[in-house]
Protein backbone atom coordinates (compact mmCIF):
# COMPACT_ATOMS: atom_id res chain seq x y z
CA UNK A 1 0.00 0.00 0.00
CA UNK A 2 2.89 2.34 1.05
CA UNK A 3 4.65 1.50 -2.16
CA UNK A 4 2.05 2.60 -4.66
CA UNK A 5 0.34 5.62 -2.85
CA UNK A 6 3.60 7.33 -2.38
CA UNK A 7 3.85 7.85 -5.89
CA UNK A 8 0.19 7.99 -6.83
CA UNK A 9 -0.17 10.64 -4.56
CA UNK A 10 2.05 13.59 -6.30
CA UNK A 11 1.10 12.55 -10.07
CA UNK A 12 -2.88 12.33 -9.26
CA UNK A 13 -2.38 15.38 -7.12
CA UNK A 14 -0.36 17.87 -9.93
CA UNK A 15 -3.88 16.89 -12.42
CA UNK A 16 -6.89 16.82 -9.69
CA UNK A 17 -7.17 19.01 -6.77
CA UNK A 18 -9.88 19.04 -4.47
CA UNK A 19 -11.83 22.38 -4.10
CA UNK A 20 -14.61 24.09 -1.91
CA UNK A 21 -16.15 25.58 -4.86
CA UNK A 22 -15.52 26.39 -8.69
CA UNK A 23 -15.41 29.86 -9.84
CA UNK A 24 -13.71 30.00 -12.97
CA UNK A 25 -11.92 33.08 -15.19
CA UNK A 26 -13.44 32.95 -18.45
CA UNK A 27 -9.92 31.57 -19.89
CA UNK A 28 -10.10 28.93 -17.16
CA UNK A 29 -6.49 27.39 -15.40
CA UNK A 30 -3.30 26.32 -17.33
CA UNK A 31 -3.10 22.58 -17.01
CA UNK A 32 0.21 21.66 -14.44
CA UNK A 33 3.43 21.04 -16.14
CA UNK A 34 3.15 17.64 -15.21
CA UNK A 35 0.31 16.91 -17.50
CA UNK A 36 2.15 19.48 -20.41
CA UNK A 37 5.95 20.21 -21.60
CA UNK A 38 7.22 22.46 -18.61
CA UNK A 39 8.27 25.91 -19.15
CA UNK A 40 12.51 26.46 -19.69
CA UNK A 41 13.68 27.32 -16.02
CA UNK A 42 14.46 30.71 -17.05
CA UNK A 43 10.58 31.50 -18.52
CA UNK A 44 8.94 30.25 -14.92
CA UNK A 45 8.14 33.75 -13.10
CA UNK A 46 6.26 33.96 -9.92
CA UNK A 47 2.38 34.24 -10.32
CA UNK A 48 1.84 36.34 -7.50
CA UNK A 49 4.39 37.81 -4.77
CA UNK A 50 3.70 39.65 -1.21
CA UNK A 51 5.37 42.96 -0.81
CA UNK A 52 6.02 44.81 2.19
CA UNK A 53 3.98 48.68 2.11
CA UNK A 54 6.17 51.51 2.76
CA UNK A 55 4.43 53.27 5.16
CA UNK A 56 3.94 56.66 2.78
CA UNK A 57 2.06 54.19 0.14
CA UNK A 58 -0.82 53.00 2.92
CA UNK A 59 -4.32 53.35 1.51
CA UNK A 60 -6.93 55.17 3.55
CA UNK A 61 -8.51 53.07 5.70
CA UNK A 62 -12.19 53.22 5.48
CA UNK A 63 -14.61 50.85 5.71
CA UNK A 64 -18.09 51.06 3.43
CA UNK A 65 -19.59 47.58 5.02
CA UNK A 66 -21.38 46.51 7.66
CA UNK A 67 -20.00 46.99 11.21
CA UNK A 68 -22.04 44.20 12.73
CA UNK A 69 -21.05 41.61 10.19
CA UNK A 70 -17.46 42.68 10.16
CA UNK A 71 -17.40 41.79 14.19
CA UNK A 72 -19.48 38.47 13.64
CA UNK A 73 -16.53 37.77 11.41
CA UNK A 74 -13.80 38.86 13.31
CA UNK A 75 -15.52 36.74 16.37
CA UNK A 76 -15.07 33.60 14.34
CA UNK A 77 -12.10 34.46 12.90
CA UNK A 78 -10.03 34.90 16.44
CA UNK A 79 -11.97 31.39 17.40
CA UNK A 80 -10.55 29.28 14.61
CA UNK A 81 -6.94 31.32 15.43
CA UNK A 82 -7.33 30.25 18.91
CA UNK A 83 -7.82 27.05 17.94
CA UNK A 84 -5.12 26.67 15.50
CA UNK A 85 -2.12 28.00 18.11
CA UNK A 86 -0.46 24.00 18.38
CA UNK A 87 -0.52 23.90 14.81
CA UNK A 88 3.11 24.28 13.13
CA UNK A 89 2.36 25.88 9.72
CA UNK A 90 3.70 29.33 9.23
CA UNK A 91 3.85 31.30 6.28
CA UNK A 92 6.27 34.22 4.70
CA UNK A 93 5.44 37.63 3.82
CA UNK A 94 8.40 39.12 2.07
CA UNK A 95 11.28 38.21 4.51
CA UNK A 96 8.54 37.75 8.18
CA UNK A 97 7.87 34.86 9.67
CA UNK A 98 3.90 34.85 9.82
CA UNK A 99 1.68 32.37 12.75
CA UNK A 100 -1.29 31.51 13.89
CA UNK A 101 0.38 33.26 17.10
CA UNK A 102 0.59 36.87 15.56
CA UNK A 103 -2.39 36.55 13.17
CA UNK A 104 -4.20 36.43 17.01
CA UNK A 105 -2.32 39.13 17.89
CA UNK A 106 -3.26 41.15 14.96
CA UNK A 107 -6.76 40.15 15.29
CA UNK A 108 -7.12 41.51 19.23
CA UNK A 109 -5.05 44.67 18.19
CA UNK A 110 -7.23 45.87 15.53
CA UNK A 111 -10.39 45.31 17.00
CA UNK A 112 -8.88 47.64 20.41
CA UNK A 113 -8.22 50.38 17.96
CA UNK A 114 -11.54 50.07 16.12
CA UNK A 115 -13.40 50.53 19.02
CA UNK A 116 -11.35 53.50 20.47
CA UNK A 117 -11.30 55.51 17.36
CA UNK A 118 -14.54 57.53 16.25
CA UNK A 119 -12.93 58.77 13.05
CA UNK A 120 -11.10 57.08 10.23
CA UNK A 121 -8.82 60.15 10.25
CA UNK A 122 -7.67 59.15 13.64
CA UNK A 123 -7.78 55.83 12.87
CA UNK A 124 -5.40 55.72 9.87
CA UNK A 125 -3.06 57.47 11.91
CA UNK A 126 -3.11 54.87 14.51
CA UNK A 127 -2.91 52.01 12.08
CA UNK A 128 -0.11 53.71 10.47
CA UNK A 129 1.68 53.01 13.73
CA UNK A 130 0.48 49.68 15.04
CA UNK A 131 0.89 47.38 11.64
CA UNK A 132 2.52 46.47 9.14
CA UNK A 133 1.23 46.50 5.56
CA UNK A 134 1.81 43.78 3.12
CA UNK A 135 0.51 43.82 -0.80
CA UNK A 136 -0.89 40.60 -2.86
CA UNK A 137 0.38 41.84 -6.26
CA UNK A 138 0.29 39.36 -9.40
CA UNK A 139 3.15 39.25 -11.62
CA UNK A 140 1.23 40.76 -14.32
CA UNK A 141 -1.85 43.20 -14.72
CA UNK A 142 -3.96 43.53 -11.74
CA UNK A 143 -5.54 41.28 -8.74
CA UNK A 144 -9.04 40.04 -9.91
CA UNK A 145 -12.03 40.22 -7.25
CA UNK A 146 -14.97 37.47 -8.22
CA UNK A 147 -17.76 36.53 -6.11
CA UNK A 148 -19.49 33.57 -4.77
CA UNK A 149 -22.65 32.86 -2.81
CA UNK A 150 -25.14 30.19 -0.90
CA UNK A 151 -28.02 29.88 -3.11
CA UNK A 152 -31.48 29.01 -2.06
CA UNK A 153 -33.50 26.44 -3.88
CA UNK A 154 -36.23 24.61 -3.51
CA UNK A 155 -35.89 20.57 -3.32
CA UNK A 156 -38.13 18.02 -1.86
CA UNK A 157 -36.42 14.91 0.40
CA UNK A 158 -38.64 12.48 -1.92
CA UNK A 159 -38.06 12.10 -5.60
CA UNK A 160 -41.88 12.63 -6.99
CA UNK A 161 -42.63 13.74 -11.03
CA UNK A 162 -41.54 17.49 -10.17
CA UNK A 163 -38.09 17.08 -8.18
CA UNK A 164 -36.44 14.25 -10.04
CA UNK A 165 -32.82 15.85 -9.99
CA UNK A 166 -30.78 14.47 -7.22
CA UNK A 167 -27.88 15.37 -4.98
CA UNK A 168 -25.72 12.82 -3.03
CA UNK A 169 -23.65 12.18 0.01
CA UNK A 170 -20.05 11.21 -0.35
CA UNK A 171 -19.36 7.76 -1.73
CA UNK A 172 -18.04 5.49 0.71
CA UNK A 173 -15.20 4.51 -1.61
CA UNK A 174 -14.09 8.35 -2.53
CA UNK A 175 -10.95 8.72 -0.42
CA UNK A 176 -9.38 12.32 0.43
CA UNK A 177 -6.32 13.11 1.00
CA UNK A 178 -4.55 16.21 2.95
CA UNK A 179 -1.10 16.47 1.00
CA UNK A 180 0.30 19.13 3.91
CA UNK A 181 0.29 16.08 6.47
CA UNK A 182 3.01 14.75 4.22
CA UNK A 183 4.93 18.24 3.42
CA UNK A 184 4.07 21.73 4.21
CA UNK A 185 5.02 22.63 0.78
CA UNK A 186 1.47 21.41 -0.21
CA UNK A 187 -0.28 24.15 2.25
CA UNK A 188 -3.96 24.01 1.74
CA UNK A 189 -4.06 21.16 -1.01
CA UNK A 190 -6.01 17.87 -1.17
CA UNK A 191 -6.66 14.55 -3.47
CA UNK A 192 -9.57 12.89 -3.82
CA UNK A 193 -9.75 9.04 -5.52
CA UNK A 194 -10.60 5.88 -5.65
CA UNK A 195 -8.60 2.57 -4.89
CA UNK A 196 -8.93 0.48 -7.92
CA UNK A 197 -6.61 -3.10 -8.78
CA UNK A 198 -3.90 -1.59 -5.55
CA UNK A 199 -4.15 2.03 -7.07
CA UNK A 200 -5.23 5.23 -5.88
CA UNK A 201 -6.83 6.76 -9.77
CA UNK A 202 -8.67 9.77 -10.41
CA UNK A 203 -12.67 9.37 -9.15
CA UNK A 204 -15.65 8.93 -11.48
CA UNK A 205 -16.45 11.63 -13.62
CA UNK A 206 -19.62 13.27 -13.99
CA UNK A 207 -21.02 11.17 -17.32
CA UNK A 208 -20.62 8.06 -15.03
CA UNK A 209 -22.17 9.52 -12.15
CA UNK A 210 -25.75 10.82 -13.26
CA UNK A 211 -25.48 8.88 -16.76
CA UNK A 212 -24.39 5.23 -15.34
CA UNK A 213 -24.15 3.27 -12.36
CA UNK A 214 -21.04 4.28 -11.10
CA UNK A 215 -21.51 5.10 -7.44
CA UNK A 216 -24.63 2.64 -7.42
CA UNK A 217 -24.94 1.26 -3.47
CA UNK A 218 -21.84 3.56 -3.01
CA UNK A 219 -24.12 6.96 -2.15
CA UNK A 220 -27.27 7.90 -0.86
CA UNK A 221 -29.72 10.48 -2.65
CA UNK A 222 -29.97 13.50 0.27
CA UNK A 223 -32.35 15.93 -1.57
CA UNK A 224 -34.32 16.17 -5.14
CA UNK A 225 -34.61 18.96 -7.50
CA UNK A 226 -37.14 20.04 -10.10
CA UNK A 227 -34.22 21.63 -12.57
CA UNK A 228 -30.72 20.42 -13.61
CA UNK A 229 -29.70 24.09 -13.54
CA UNK A 230 -30.26 23.92 -9.61
CA UNK A 231 -28.09 20.96 -9.30
CA UNK A 232 -25.54 22.56 -11.42
CA UNK A 233 -25.81 25.86 -9.36
CA UNK A 234 -25.30 24.04 -5.94
CA UNK A 235 -22.80 21.85 -7.15
CA UNK A 236 -20.62 25.28 -8.51
CA UNK A 237 -21.17 26.98 -5.32
CA UNK A 238 -20.41 24.33 -3.01
CA UNK A 239 -23.23 24.74 -0.63
CA UNK A 240 -26.71 25.71 -0.29
CA UNK A 241 -30.04 26.23 1.01
CA UNK A 242 -33.03 24.03 0.39
CA UNK A 243 -36.58 24.97 0.85
CA UNK A 244 -38.86 22.27 1.33
CA UNK A 245 -41.99 21.75 0.42
CA UNK A 246 -43.35 22.20 4.14
CA UNK A 247 -41.97 26.06 4.35
CA UNK A 248 -38.58 24.34 6.11
CA UNK A 249 -34.90 24.32 5.42
CA UNK A 250 -32.14 22.43 5.38
CA UNK A 251 -28.46 23.35 4.91
CA UNK A 252 -26.61 21.03 2.18
CA UNK A 253 -23.23 21.30 3.06
CA UNK A 254 -19.64 20.58 0.79
CA UNK A 255 -18.63 17.08 1.77
CA UNK A 256 -16.48 16.31 -1.50
CA UNK A 257 -15.52 16.72 -4.68
CA UNK A 258 -14.43 14.31 -7.26
CA UNK A 259 -11.56 16.75 -7.98
CA UNK A 260 -11.68 16.11 -11.76
CA UNK A 261 -11.71 19.55 -13.95
CA UNK A 262 -14.04 22.02 -14.12
CA UNK A 263 -15.87 23.52 -16.94
CA UNK A 264 -19.14 26.20 -15.99
CA UNK A 265 -21.95 24.76 -17.88
CA UNK A 266 -23.06 28.34 -19.10
CA UNK A 267 -19.74 28.34 -20.83
CA UNK A 268 -20.27 24.68 -22.40
CA UNK A 269 -23.77 26.51 -24.06
CA UNK A 270 -21.15 29.35 -25.45
CA UNK A 271 -18.48 26.84 -26.84
CA UNK A 272 -21.17 24.66 -27.98
CA UNK A 273 -22.49 27.59 -30.26
CA UNK A 274 -26.24 27.21 -27.97
CA UNK A 275 -26.17 30.50 -26.63
CA UNK A 276 -24.35 33.87 -27.70
CA UNK A 277 -22.83 36.42 -24.90
CA UNK A 278 -25.44 38.51 -25.67
CA UNK A 279 -28.27 36.26 -24.34
CA UNK A 280 -26.71 34.56 -21.90
CA UNK A 281 -27.28 35.46 -18.24
CA UNK A 282 -28.07 32.79 -15.00
CA UNK A 283 -31.78 33.16 -15.90
CA UNK A 284 -31.70 32.68 -19.65
CA UNK A 285 -29.41 29.63 -19.41
CA UNK A 286 -31.45 27.78 -16.77
CA UNK A 287 -33.96 28.56 -19.11
CA UNK A 288 -33.02 26.96 -22.23
CA UNK A 289 -31.59 23.93 -20.28
CA UNK A 290 -35.09 23.28 -19.03
CA UNK A 291 -36.81 23.74 -22.23
CA UNK A 292 -33.86 21.65 -24.19
CA UNK A 293 -34.21 18.22 -22.34
CA UNK A 294 -32.85 16.22 -25.60
CA UNK A 295 -29.67 18.40 -25.02
CA UNK A 296 -28.98 18.24 -21.47
CA UNK A 297 -26.87 15.38 -21.06
CA UNK A 298 -24.69 16.56 -23.91
CA UNK A 299 -23.79 20.26 -22.23
CA UNK A 300 -23.89 18.78 -18.52
CA UNK A 301 -21.12 16.03 -18.95
CA UNK A 302 -18.71 19.31 -20.61
CA UNK A 303 -18.00 19.69 -16.93
CA UNK A 304 -16.40 16.66 -14.94
CA UNK A 305 -16.01 18.15 -11.82
CA UNK A 306 -19.04 16.48 -9.15
CA UNK A 307 -19.99 17.55 -6.04
CA UNK A 308 -21.03 15.72 -2.84
CA UNK A 309 -22.86 16.91 0.37
CA UNK A 310 -24.42 16.01 3.73
CA UNK A 311 -27.69 17.88 5.10
CA UNK A 312 -27.82 19.49 8.18
CA UNK A 313 -30.83 21.59 9.55
CA UNK A 314 -31.35 25.21 9.12
CA UNK A 315 -33.84 27.14 10.56
CA UNK A 316 -31.20 30.49 10.68
CA UNK A 317 -30.57 31.61 7.23
CA UNK A 318 -28.12 34.55 8.41
CA UNK A 319 -25.60 31.89 9.42
CA UNK A 320 -23.83 31.18 6.42
CA UNK A 321 -21.71 27.69 4.85
CA UNK A 322 -19.23 26.89 5.96
CA UNK A 323 -15.76 27.93 5.32
CA UNK A 324 -12.91 25.49 4.82
CA UNK A 325 -11.10 27.30 7.95
CA UNK A 326 -13.68 25.13 9.46
CA UNK A 327 -16.53 28.07 11.15
CA UNK A 328 -19.56 29.24 9.29
CA UNK A 329 -18.43 32.82 6.14
CA UNK A 330 -19.82 35.63 6.35
CA UNK A 331 -21.13 37.83 3.55
CA UNK A 332 -19.38 40.87 3.05
CA UNK A 333 -16.65 40.14 5.27
CA UNK A 334 -15.23 36.75 4.33
CA UNK A 335 -12.87 35.94 1.48
CA UNK A 336 -11.84 32.96 -0.34
CA UNK A 337 -7.55 32.69 -1.09
CA UNK A 338 -4.75 30.81 -2.52
CA UNK A 339 -4.28 29.03 1.16
CA UNK A 340 -0.86 28.16 -0.22
CA UNK A 341 0.29 31.87 -0.21
CA UNK A 342 -2.06 33.41 2.21
CA UNK A 343 -3.09 31.70 5.60
CA UNK A 344 -6.56 31.15 7.22
CA UNK A 345 -7.38 34.03 9.48
CA UNK A 346 -5.10 36.84 7.83
CA UNK A 347 -6.98 40.13 8.35
CA UNK A 348 -7.02 42.01 4.57
CA UNK A 349 -8.29 45.62 3.13
CA UNK A 350 -9.52 45.29 0.12
CA UNK A 351 -10.10 47.87 -2.63
CA UNK A 352 -12.45 47.60 -5.55
CA UNK A 353 -15.54 48.51 -7.52
CA UNK A 354 -18.51 46.45 -6.43
CA UNK A 355 -22.38 46.06 -7.67
CA UNK A 356 -24.64 48.28 -6.42
CA UNK A 357 -27.67 46.28 -5.91
CA UNK A 358 -30.42 45.90 -3.63
CA UNK A 359 -32.11 43.32 -1.70
CA UNK A 360 -34.93 42.16 -4.55
CA UNK A 361 -31.84 41.57 -6.61
CA UNK A 362 -32.03 44.93 -8.72
CA UNK A 363 -28.48 46.08 -10.28
CA UNK A 364 -27.86 49.42 -10.09
CA UNK A 365 -24.01 49.44 -11.95
CA UNK A 366 -20.42 49.27 -9.87
CA UNK A 367 -19.19 51.61 -6.94
CA UNK A 368 -15.95 52.08 -5.49
CA UNK A 369 -15.68 50.27 -2.17
CA UNK A 370 -13.20 49.66 0.38
CA UNK A 371 -13.70 47.25 3.52
CA UNK A 372 -11.51 44.61 6.26
CA UNK A 373 -12.03 41.18 5.47
CA UNK A 374 -10.76 37.76 6.36
CA UNK A 375 -9.46 35.17 4.69
CA UNK A 376 -11.78 32.27 5.53
CA UNK A 377 -12.36 30.07 2.08
CA UNK A 378 -10.33 28.19 -0.77
CA UNK A 379 -11.82 27.48 -4.42
CA UNK A 380 -10.50 25.37 -6.99
CA UNK A 381 -10.32 28.64 -9.57
CA UNK A 382 -8.92 30.78 -6.86
CA UNK A 383 -5.12 30.63 -7.38
CA UNK A 384 -2.35 33.04 -6.91
CA UNK A 385 -3.48 36.80 -6.75
CA UNK A 386 -7.55 35.93 -7.30
CA UNK A 387 -9.92 36.82 -4.34
CA UNK A 388 -13.27 35.09 -4.02
CA UNK A 389 -16.01 37.96 -2.11
CA UNK A 390 -18.67 36.04 0.01
CA UNK A 391 -21.67 37.65 -1.32
CA UNK A 392 -24.12 35.51 1.74
CA UNK A 393 -27.23 34.29 0.22
CA UNK A 394 -30.47 35.31 -1.34
CA UNK A 395 -31.39 37.33 -4.69
CA UNK A 396 -29.41 40.02 -3.97
CA UNK A 397 -25.67 37.88 -3.27
CA UNK A 398 -27.06 35.84 -6.52
CA UNK A 399 -27.27 39.11 -8.29
CA UNK A 400 -23.91 40.96 -7.10
CA UNK A 401 -21.93 37.34 -7.78
CA UNK A 402 -22.70 36.76 -11.24
CA UNK A 403 -22.06 40.71 -11.49
CA UNK A 404 -18.60 40.89 -10.07
CA UNK A 405 -15.40 40.43 -11.92
CA UNK A 406 -13.41 43.22 -11.36
CA UNK A 407 -9.50 44.64 -10.75
CA UNK A 408 -8.39 45.87 -7.44
CA UNK A 409 -6.14 45.99 -4.84
CA UNK A 410 -5.59 43.68 -1.18
CA UNK A 411 -3.31 44.56 1.45
CA UNK A 412 -3.04 41.97 4.49
CA UNK A 413 -2.18 43.43 8.16
CA UNK A 414 -0.25 42.57 11.06
CA UNK A 415 0.48 43.62 13.97
CA UNK A 416 4.29 45.42 13.73
CA UNK A 417 7.37 43.89 16.01
CA UNK A 418 8.07 45.01 19.25
CA UNK A 419 10.82 47.03 19.25
CA UNK A 420 13.76 45.12 21.65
Amino acid sequence: MKRYLALSFFIFFACHKTVKKDILPPQGNAAQCICQPCPKPEEIKPASAIIKVNIEDYPFFKDDGEKKDFLKAAQLNMKFLEASLSKKSSYIFENRKVSYELLLKTNKEFLDLLNQESSWETFNKKAAEKFELYELRPSTKEIIFSSYYEPIIEASLEKTADYKYPIYSKPEDLISVNLEDFSEKFKGEKITGRIDKDALVPYYSREEIDYGDAIKNKAVPLAWFKSAADIMDLHTQGSGILKLPDGKYKKAKFAATNSLKFKGWMTALLEMNLMTRAELNADSAKKFLDSHPELERKILVQNKRYTFFKLEDNEDLSVGPEGTYGYPLVGGRSVAVDNSIVPFGTLAFMKTKLPDVDEAGNYFGKKDDSRFVFAHDTGGAIKNARIDFFAGNGPRAKKFAFSLWDPGRIYLLLLKEEVK
